[in-house]
């Protein structure tokens, strides 16, 4: 049995920019890499007693959604750069709240939409599917710092957290699953 593999290469991760209005889609360029996408850890709760015998006794509690974490080449010109930078600051202010989020996979290349003020995966007209598979999510922008390394050019980490659950859209359905 061979497993099926996706390459990276294409994957782009757009947010919703509510710092503008009517609200816009932001396309971050020249993403490097990026980790953690979606998924979660559930915390551990103790709840052994003097009677627990041998082992602790453990349980799930809630889930804490994970903190995307990425590189960029930095270029200062590009806008979308440049607005990633003035969404977090904003967000740091307190004058942006949570935004959404899709990270599109190497699969297609449409953007996500905007319906009702919230993100929407790409879709075909007719049937409807979606037309790029992804993660929405929701959450802010919890860093962003320029970096100078030695004899290499600039780059930017960055990274999102997520606040809650995000959504797996998969390419030629029209189901999604959150988790």
């Amino acid at each position: 049995m061979t497993t099926a593999a996706k390459s990276t290469v294409g994957t782009t991760m757009y947010v919703l920019d509510a710092s503008v209005s009517p609200h816009a889609v932001l396309a971050i360029p020249a993403l490097k890499g990026l980790s953690n996408v979606g998924g979660g850890k559930r915390k551990k709760i103790d709840k052994s007693t003097f009677d627990s015998v041998g082992y602790n006794e453990n349980q799930g509690g809630r889930a804490d959604p994970p903190e995307a974490t990425g590189e960029l080449v930095l270029n200062k010109s590009l806008v979308g750069h440049q607005k990633v930078k003035a969404l977090f600051e904003a967000q740091a202010r307190g004058a942006v709240d949570n935004i959404e989020v899709f990270i599109g996979d190497a699969d297609g290349t449409a953007p996500p939409t905007i319906v009702g003020g919230h993100l929407v995966a790409p879709q075909t007209a007719s049937p409807k599917k979606w037309a790029r598979s992804g993660t929405l999510g929701v959450g802010y922008i919890s860093s962003f710092s320029p970096k100078k390394v030695d004899d290499d050019i600039d780059r930017a980490d960055f990274a999102f957290q997520f606040s809650g659950g995000a959504t797996w859209v998969n390419k030629g359905d029209l189901i999604s699953i959150t988790y």
